[in-house]
């Protein structure tokens, strides 16, 4: 049998740089230490000395990074594949694009969906187990709307994977050829919303079609649900598993002073981070929420579960019960998505709405 656990997406610094502080409860290292694999979204660049992309500063995008000693986070977890399809992997640019991968490499995690180029961002990682092989490969969305502006991989020029639906499919076809299991991991959907957009769910049909047997997504900043199909698995979006808050500098940019700054007098903002001075970013709580699927595979079965932790107060993750109300609320969007995809969607989307803003003080701070 095989165990992989995935989690949403990562940002290992924040507060927690150059800190020590115990950052994950033991429960949930003993449920990480239970798989034969992790696997994660490396939601942001590493870097000691920033130079944001100017194609990002000219644009209304947030601007997120993490310094190389906060890697060793991911090391903590015992990590040991993360995606690099996402909006921010390219926030220092392609030189800083280029030192995260040669950072990742040094501490023997491997990584999929960007490179240097086409073909090294299109490349799988391979992982064997039980005798059984598995093809890890990962895309991101190029619409403006859901995940904003990030650079795709050319033939000569480097970037992150695309998820133009045709490439997608041909890929995952491709790979399904060669390996047992196909894992993919798209960042798409519309941020911080619960519910899974018509464009998501209908690219997904696309790629089990095409063979994928698990769909690991995220970028949303918020959990959605997860839904068996046959002997396949879809995690819409996992949230957030592990990103502190941070601070944040005019224009938006991530910030790490040189000395000590007394946090507790800074200004704070839950909102899109544009500030005018120094000032405390922090998640919403029910961004504070995130998913971490276990799947088992045996020689002719796959079984999931979905967990949740949230991120405490003081950066700290655990394990956490939803609410009954959320509860209910995720359980009716995965019929939903099941049996009735995109009936009465309008609809749902309002009735949706209004269940999470009386859930917001349950799942609070």
């Amino acid at each position: 049998m095989t165990t992989i656990i995935a989690v949403g997406d990562i940002m290992p610094g924040g507060l927690l740089n150059g800190t020590d502080v115990e950052f994950v409860s033991a429960e949930v290292k003993a449920m990480l230490n239970g798989a034969d694999l992790r696997v994660g979204t490396l939601e942001t660049a590493i870097g000691n000395t920033p130079s944001f992309y100017s194609e990002k500063m000219a644009r209304r995008a947030d601007v997120i990074y993490a310094m190389d000693t906060d890697l060793k986070r991911l090391v903590e977890l015992d990590i040991n594949i993360v995606s690099l399809a996402n909006n921010h992997f390219f926030d220092l640019g392609p030189e800083g694009a280029v030192h995260t991968i040669q950072l990742l490499d040094d501490l023997g995690i491997q990584h999929c969906g960007a490179g240097r180029n086409l073909e090294e961002a299109s490349k799988p990682v391979v992982f064997e187990h039980d005798g059984k092989s598995f093809a890890f490969i990962a895309f991101c969305d190029w619409r403006e709307e859901t995940v904003g502006w990030c650079p795709f991989a050319t033939e000569t020029e480097p970037g992150v994977n695309p998820m133009n639906d045709d490439y997608v499919v041909e890929q995952i076809s491709k790979y399904k050829q060669k390996f047992d299991f196909v894992v993919v991991i798209p960042h798409w959907g519309k941020e911080h919303t619960f519910i899974t957009t018509r464009h998501v769910y209908r690219l997904a049909e696309k790629m089990l079609d095409a063979g994928a047997d698990m769909i690991f997504g995220g970028h949303t900043h918020r959990i959605q649900p997860v839904v068996r199909r046959q002997n396949s698995v879809t995690a819409y979006s996992m949230g957030n598993f592990f990103f502190p808050d941070r601070l944040i500098v005019k224009p938006r940019s991530t910030y790490y002073p040189e000395e000590p700054i007394a946090v507790q007098d800074l200004p704070i903002t839950d909102g899109y981070p544009f500030v005018e001075r120094t000032t405390l970013k922090i998640w919403k709580p029910l961004a504070r929420i995130g998913e971490m699927v276990t799947v088992k595979i045996g020689n002719r079965w796959m079984s999931s579960q979905t967990d949740y932790v949230k991120l405490d107060d003081k950066n700290k993750l655990d394990v956490f019960v939803l609410p009954v109300s959320v509860r209910l609320i995720m359980g009716w969007q995965k019929l939903w998505l099941r049996f009735l995809p995109y009936v009465g969607y309008e609809y749902a989307l309002s009735s949706v709405k209004r269940g999470l803003k009386k859930t917001v003080k349950i799942c609070g701070h």
